[in-house]
Formats: C-alpha cells, sequence, structure tokens
C-alpha cells in the first residue's frame, strides 16, 4: 500500500502539485491534497493525487482528516497554509517544525526580532501600521523599505526614499479590506545595499542542506517586482561557503526543524544580510530550475526527509550549464503589450509561454494592491551564464514600470 502523505491546502500555484505528486510516486507514497470542495474543483481532473475535501480549512476540521487519511507525514506547500499544517502535525503526534516557528517566519517584524536577538542582523527595523507610518517615517533616517509584516511575493513592497513616498505607499492598500485581512500592520526597516540573491535549500533535524544560490532580477526602487531568476548565481564559488553558515544560524536561531527554505538575502564582500526566509520551497519555476540546473529533485528530498528522516545528497557537482526563467510583465491597469522577441541570445531560449489576450487574475489580494502581472514566460539555458543573463534583462527592458505606466490608481481598483 503506498504510504500517504497529507497535502494542506491547495497551492498557490496549482502546478506545483505536478511535480510534488511524481515525486511522491517515487518514494511509493501518494499525495491526499485536504481543501474545500470549492478550492478541489478548480484542480481538474489529474488522477495523480486525491482529493479530499472539508467543509472549512482549519485546524480542527484537519486533525478529522487526518483521522480518516491516517498520513504518514504531513505538509503544506503553500505559504498560507505552513503555520495551520505544522498546527494538525503538532495536534496529531508527528514531527516537523513547530506552528510557533511558522508564525515567526511568515511575521516579517518578528523575524527580524529573532535575528536581532542572536546577533544575526544589522538593520533597523520598527512595527507600525497605515495609519502611523507617516510619522514614524519622519522620525527615521531614509530610505527605508516599507512591507506587510506578513505577506509574500513583494505585494505591497515600496522603498520610502522622501517623506512624499509615504502618500503613493499608502494608495496601494485598501484600508478597509487591509484591516480586515490584518495586511494594514506594516515592518519599515533601513534599506540593506549589496547583491540581492536568493538561496535554496532543505532543512532536516535542523540541518541546513544547500541546493543552490540563485541570481533575482527584479524591477528596481520602488516596489522591487521579481522578474527573473537565473542558476546556479554567478557568485555561488564566492559567495556559498558564507552564505551556508550565515544561513545555518538564522534556521538555528528561528528552530527551522525540517522544511524547505527559500532565503532571500542581500550579500557585499563584508556582509550577509537576511531580507525574507520562507519554509517552502520558492515559486516563480525554482523548482523547475532545480531540477534543470542541480539535477535535485526538491520534493522528493522534502518528502524522503519528512517520511524517513534522509538527509538530501550533496549537490556539489559541477554544473553543465546556466538555467533562468524570466517573464513578460506588465504593471495591473495596462494591457500587455510586447516590443520584440528578438533575444540577444536566441539559442538560449528554451521554451517561450506568451498569450497576447490575458489579463491580470488579480488586482489586488486582501486589500493590498498588485503593481505588476504577467502574460507569460521564457526558459532559457545555456553553458554561458552571460547568456542567460543577457535574455533575462532583455525581457526587463522592455517592461514598463508601474508608474511610469499610470497603473499606480487603476491598480487599486
Amino acid at each position: 500500500m503506498a504510504r500517504r502523505i497529507m497535502v494542506v491546502g491547495v497551492p498557490w500555484s496549482s502546478h506545483e502539485l505536478v511535480p510534488a505528486a511524481r515525486d511522491a510516486e517515487r518514494l511509493g507514497a501518494r499525495l491526499h491534497v485536504v481543501d474545500t470542495a470549492d478550492t478541489l474543483s478548480s484542480l481538474g481532473d489529474d488522477p495523480s493525487y486525491e482529493r479530499i475535501p472539508v467543509p472549512v480549512l482549519d485546524e480542527s476540521e484537519l486533525v478529522a482528516a487526518a483521522d480518516r487519511i491516517g498520513p504518514d507525514c504531513i505538509v503544506s506547500i503553500t505559504e498560507l497554509n505552513m503555520q495551520l499544517a505544522a498546527g494538525v502535525r503538532m495536534a496529531v503526534g508527528h514531527p516537523g517544525t513547530a506552528a510557533d516557528t511558522e508564525l515567526t517566519v511568515a511575521d516579517k517584524f518578528r523575524t527580524r526580532a529573532v535575528l536581532q536577538k542572536h546577533g544575526l542582523t544589522q538593520v533597523d527595523h520598527w512595527e507600525t501600521t497605515l495609519d502611523e507610518v507617516a510619522d514614524l517615517v519622519a522620525a527615521v533616517d531614509l530610505p527605508v523599505v516599507v512591507k506587510p509584516r506578513q505577506l509574500t511575493g513583494s505585494a505591497g513592497v515600496r522603498l520610502v526614499a522622501s517623506p512624499a513616498d509615504v502618500e503613493r505607499l499608502t494608495e496601494q492598500y485598501q484600508r478597509e479590506t487591509a484591516q480586515r485581512f490584518d495586511r494594514h500592520r506594516l515592518l519599515v526597516e533601513s534599506y540593506v545595499p549589496g547583491v540581492e540573491i536568493s538561496v535554496e535549500g532543505l532543512v532536516v533535524d535542523g540541518e541546513l542542506h544547500v541546493f543552490a544560490l540563485t541570481d533575482k532580477v527584479n524591477t528596481g526602487s520602488p516596489h522591487y517586482v521579481e522578474v527573473g531568476h537565473l542558476m546556479p548565481s554567478a557568485y555561488s564559488a564566492q559567495w556559498e561557503p558564507r552564505v551556508r553558515d550565515y544561513l545555518q544560524r538564522c534556521v538555528t536561531a528561528l528552530g527551522v526543524v525540517t522544511s524547505p527554505v527559500h532565503a532571500e538575502l542581500k550579500v557585499t564582500d563584508d556582509a550577509v544580510e537576511l531580507i525574507e526566509l520562507h519554509t517552502r520551497y520558492g515559486g516563480d519555476d525554482i523548482v523547475r530550475l532545480l531540477e534543470k540546473s542541480c539535477d535535485v529533485r526538491p520534493f522528493e528530498a522534502y518528502f524522503a526527509a519528512m517520511l524517513n528522516g534522509t538527509r538530501p545528497a550533496s549537490s556539489d557537482q559541477g554544473h553543465d550549464a546556466f538555467w533562468g526563467v524570466g517573464f513578460f510583465s506588465a504593471p495591473v491597469g495596462s494591457p500587455f503589450r510586447w516590443a520584440s522577441y528578438d533575444f540577444p541570445h536566441p539559442e538560449a531560449v528554451v521554451q517561450l509561454e506568451v498569450d497576447a489576450t490575458a489579463e491580470p487574475k488579480l488586482r489586488a489580494y486582501e486589500g493590498v494592491s498588485l503593481m505588476y502581472w504577467r502574460a507569460g514566460r521564457a526558459l532559457f539555458s545555456a553553458p554561458d551564464h552571460r547568456a542567460v543573463q543577457e535574455n533575462i534583462d532583455f525581457l526587463l527592458a522592455q517592461s514598463p514600470r508601474a508608474e511610469e505606466a499610470g497603473a499606480r490608481g487603476a491598480s487599486a481598483t
């Protein structure tokens, strides 16, 4: 009989269930995805995993579902349900990262406070609300970055370089809705210089195993929305040892037991600074890049750790090629228009997925306006890092900035 992996909640990007189900099968296991009937109905008829409906997605209903399923492990692969899955694990006596740790990781102010306590951050930071942020900004040294305490995907993030930027920041929020979902609670932190990278890895029984360092490409100031990723990072050989050491100390301080890790960091020749940590794998095709670039099956490694306590094999092997993904991005409120598909390195283009008739699926989430949307993506691979980087930069150069396109007001509708 196949072992049973209970997955709490349909992931934000439901296509992630495809590699997750495949990797579970390689371990002789089967996914049992638990969510409401309405949400499960959006998944289509893929037979590779079971669908377990519950009236509402809360701990008591999930504990009852676990009693029926008899899972061998309980996980979530979507950020929004990490704490809930941890609570269910604790309630039924399964091991794994604790619910309080998941809450601390999800709350960016709590994360920063733990790092400060352990001497792992030099960033000045404050907690505030939408109603009070203007007074706080007037009293601190600028620039600062302001973001919701609990949200992902760069939603609501803005660089504030002058008091005038506060009005533009607050225009991104629909106050009544944001307060209802607790998105009015904000973190303000001093701007961190350096090169931004991400780290993809897996923590097993408290020990961090790094799969890859990833170069990140974003829209830059003021919103920093991600438009591309490149793996492995051009800085891997130079920075990986000290990044690994620093991040191990971070996950130990936070109490991460067994979880995937997607960490966003700023690095200079003198310092490493954590920006955000997530106890799940990165979105934006990070899983596919790991499979292509590092010959790692991330979900298989995670499920093997949860089912058997297995630590992943070393990923220090050489790389035959660099892999990257770039997105056809446009400001919310602007139609998709693309000037050219003449990539500087067409030989590095592996796959293009573009829908010129597409429209934004969401304009706001829980009272926070989204600044960009995507009409497609491009997958790149080449033996030369520069070829992949320049193709991603080509996409970025054609993407109009949200405020340049006059989309700020439209995005709040």
